[in-house]
């Protein structure tokens, strides 16, 4: 027969018990370890498997190479807990307090992070495959390097988060905040990317490709380099920014794009459709764009400088003051 659970849950009582003590009880057949204060508790390399420390206390716990696989820490307090290199693949963090907690190459595949505090936490290197990060604060977390490929982020805010060199091909974005946030050389091929917040992010040598972009906004951003080949636009506000040497080759910014100010300098625009885009005062020095639909866009008082338009379409477009010396025209004759 199983012994009885160690606590039963009071709200006023708690117990605090050490990770000996812990462990003991957990080969025993004990498993609901709820509402109990283990802050500073070190279980390293310990097996405990389903165990659940629902409410429980884990402020600067050590719980590092511990397998916790289906655990359960729905509302506990693991600020500043260390779980580096832990086996959490499917645990449940719904509405815990991770704030600064250390998570570095921990494999929380299929993790549940529904309404989590993450900020300020440290996920370097995490495997994060498929995890529900829902209304999430990862505000400031470390995330660089880290494999979130078919995550679901939706509503997360990511603000100011490292996320360098990041795996989110296929990840769900929708609504997020990812202001200020570092996703340079960061993968988000497919990625669902609609009504997100990308003002003053950091997105050089990223790879957008085939991602969705609906009315995202990319208001101050950092695009250098990035490639967008496919991806889709539509109702967006990209101006005021700085898109040199960036690929968008075959990508759909058909609808309501405002590019106002951007700046395309050295940019490939092959077979870009930009029908009635708003390119006023754009500064497209250098830039490519072979077969590129401009048809009914707004190109006044911009900068067509040295740019390749071999068999642009250029119909109802508004010209009015762009400077295009040394422009190659659609037919192929160069501009004076």
């Amino acid at each position: 027969m199983n012994p009885e659970p160690i606590v039963q849950p009071l709200l006023k009582l708690r117990t605090l018990i050490t990770g000996d003590v812990l462990i003991e009880h957990y080969e025993k057949g004990g498993r609901d370890f709820s509402r109990l204060e283990l802050q500073q508790i070190t279980v390293i390399g310990a097996n405990l498997v389903d165990i659940c420390f629902s409410r429980s206390l884990l402020d600067n716990a050590d719980l590092s190479g511990t397998n916790l696989t289906h655990s359960d820490f729905n509302r506990a307090e693991l600020s500043n807990a260390r779980l580096i290199s832990a086996k959490l693949i499917g645990a449940n963090f719904i509405s815990a307090n991770l704030n600064y907690a250390h998570l570095a190459w921990a494999n929380l595949h299929e993790a549940t992070f529904i309404s989590a505090d993450l900020s300020n936490a440290n996920l370097k290197q995490a495997k994060l495959t498929n995890a529900d990060f829902r209304g999430a604060n990862l505000r400031g977390a470390n995330l660089s390097g880290v494999n979130l490929q078919g995550a679901d982020l939706s509503r997360a805010d990511l603000s100011g988060a490292d996320l360098t060199g990041v795996n989110l091909s296929g990840a769900n974005l929708c609504r997020a905040d990812l202001s200020e946030a570092n996703l340079s050389k960061a993968d988000l091929t497919n990625a669902n990317l609609y009504k997100t917040d990308l003002s003053r992010s950091n997105f050089q040598r990223s790879n957008l490709d085939n991602a969705y972009l609906k009315r995202s906004n990319f208001q101050r951003a950092n695009l250098r380099g990035a490639s967008l080949n496919g991806a889709v636009f539509r109702d967006i506000d990209i101006s005021l920014i700085s898109l040199s040497e960036f690929n968008l080759q075959g990508a759909l910014l058909a609808n309501t794009i405002d590019m106002n100010s951007v700046c395309l300098r050295g940019a490939n625009l092959t077979g870009v459709n930009l029908n009635g885009a708003n390119l006023g005062y754009a500064l497209m020095q250098h830039t490519y764009g072979l077969e590129a639909n401009f048809q009914c866009a707004n190109l006044t008082d911009s900068s067509f400088y040295n740019v390749d338009l071999r068999g642009a379409f250029l119909r109802n477009t508004s010209l009015c003051d762009i400077n295009m010396t040394e422009t190659i025209m659609p037919d192929g004759s160069i501009h004076p």
